[in-house]
């Protein structure tokens, strides 16, 4: 049976956890995206391998997922094209910037 101190110890260690994912996650996932799919790019170049092809995607999932926790925690996207792609490529529903806005219409349209 866990002692008090070691309860508090893991409180507190799950705290720090999750509070290094939201300051660092988005800045992580995005640069190693980027050094994902750069590698997988040259390495599915040079030797035309499927699994250097799937590790372009990989990276570019990261890069996505990275790009959506900038945009939950900012509420805006830190590039163009991550704009682009959640406008206009992905479900609605994966905006994490819909609804953040103050519409600058009435609703009456005028």
């Amino acid at each position: 049976m866990p002692t008090m101190t070691g309860l508090l110890s893991l409180l507190a260690t799950g705290v720090l956890v999750v509070l290094g994912v939201w300051l660092l996650g988005g800045i992580l996932l995005r640069v190693s995206g980027v050094l994902l799919v750069a590698g997988g790019l040259l390495s599915t170049a040079a030797t035309g391998s499927p699994s250097a092809a799937l590790l372009t995607l990989l990276g570019a999932v990261a890069w996505l997922c990275g790009q959506w926790h900038y945009g939950a925690r900012h509420h805006c996207f830190s590039s163009p094209l991550a704009r682009r792609v959640f406008h206009e490529a992905l479900p609605r529903q994966l905006d994490p910037t819909r609804g953040w806005g103050v519409p600058n219409v009435s609703p009456e349209g005028r």
